[in-house]
């Protein structure tokens, strides 16, 4: 589970296998290992995965210039998966299908017979914008056109669908359709009791020196543009001493790796994250693109640690009413001198830092729970069906 959706569907699918019959159908590039399927078993009554063949994926992609649909759902459309799923919710007659993803969308859309809903879990289109913004043309361009795309996809694909789920309330605001205040909110979960928990000690022997460390899959662009910032812009203006940066994650790009020196440690994948937040004294995350809620986040504050953010992270925890009792106590910084400053600030008031940390893991055990969030996703079951 390297990536925040696959997260979110383990953790989805944990919690409704309780209470629910639930049968999994999952595309996969590779066959999953023994360890995989035996893990997925555990939390499903049924499990199905469909390897993509690399042939049709080229052959439909070399023809998605000339369609309006975005290029992902090209990519993940194969048209004997559709006829798997087809037969599949023909033998099982299922009360409910949930469709997590837009790129998932064309399988189930016309499958009328069946009450549908769909997780939108980002504005996917939203992310996509922001992120041309950082590359140089024609990329950018590619990316522009993807974003368009997936704004009209998104608002299209609405319609077909009974209910809808999304991860935040300002990842809803950016959807395009008139009726987007009823798609329910289900935001993230973290589990609090493994976070919780401490590596052993011997496996994971704590830094001298004062630690900040910045954790996610590292070859996902926004992770990427944040490391990279924080370790070219933001610690060389910060003045503690000795100040390390650990930068923890699966599948580092080539601009990451090239950030290791004597201060900055590039881990790429390792098998216990906890490790990488038990090491830490803060979490900085300077992310200034993407969309959704950050798991990351909510990891260091499930493990104690404090955390340096960015406003545009902190809207994707804001509640629908506005209450900001229900905030996480996250530390704001949106420049790179502010980011520096707080870093310094916190870590010459160890006091403040305690707090900090206990306040955060308090806010989690509160807020932050997958059980609780998973029936909000019941509840959208429950309002699909009355359509």
């Amino acid at each position: 589970m390297d990536k925040g959706d696959k997260l979110r569907a383990y953790h989805q699918l944990r919690s409704l296998h309780a209470e629910h019959e639930v049968h999994l159908f999952c595309l996969v590039g590779t066959k999953p290992s023994q360890e995989a399927i035996a893990a997925l078993g555990e939390v499903t009554h049924e499990l199905h995965w469909y390897k993509m063949r690399w042939t049709a994926r080229l052959l439909r992609m070399a023809w998605s210039p000339l369609s309006s649909r975005p290029f992902q759902v090209h990519w993940f459309y194969q048209r004997s998966a559709a006829n798997r799923i087809s037969s599949l919710l023909d033998r099982l007659q299922p009360d409910v299908v949930y469709c997590q993803l837009i790129r998932m969308a064309e399988y189930i859309k016309n499958q009328h017979e069946y009450p549908r809903v769909l997780d939108y879990m980002d504005a996917l289109s939203a992310g996509m914008m922001r992120r041309s913004l950082l590359k140089r043309l024609p990329s950018r361009w590619i990316y522009q056109i993807e974003a368009s795309r997936l704004a009209r996809y998104e608002a299209s694909t609405f319609d077909y669908f009974d209910s809808h789920t999304i991860i935040s309330v300002a990842d809803r605001k950016l959807i395009s359709h008139p009726d987007r205040s009823s798609i329910h909110v289900v935001p993230n979960g973290v589990d609090k009791d493994y976070y919780g928990t401490q590596v052993e000690e011997e496996k994971s022997p704590k830094s001298s020196f004062d630690t900040v460390v910045f954790t996610g899959n590292m070859s996902y662009p926004p992770n990427v543009d944040a490391a990279c910032r924080l370790a070219s812009d933001v610690l060389p203006l910060t003045t503690t001493s000795q100040l390390r940066l650990l930068i923890a994650g699966t599948a580092p790009a080539q601009r990451v790796k090239q950030l290791a020196n004597e201060r900055i440690v590039v881990t790429g994948w390792i098998p216990d994250m906890r490790w990488a937040y038990h090491q830490a004294d803060l979490f900085v995350a300077p992310l200034r693109i993407g969309t959704g809620q950050q798991n990351k986040i909510l990891e260091a504050m499930a493990c104690g640690i404090p955390c340096i953010t960015t406003s545009h992270v902190m809207s994707g925890f804001r509640s629908e009413h506005g209450n900001s009792a229900a905030l996480p106590p996250l530390i704001l910084a949106d420049t790179v001198e502010d980011t520096a400053a707080a870093i310094d600030a916190l870590l010459r008031d160890k006091t403040k830092l305690q707090e900090l940390g206990l306040s955060s893991r308090k806010w989690i055990e509160n807020h932050a729970s997958w059980d609780i969030h998973s029936q909000k996703l019941v509840e959208s079951f429950v309002h699909s069906s009355k359509h």
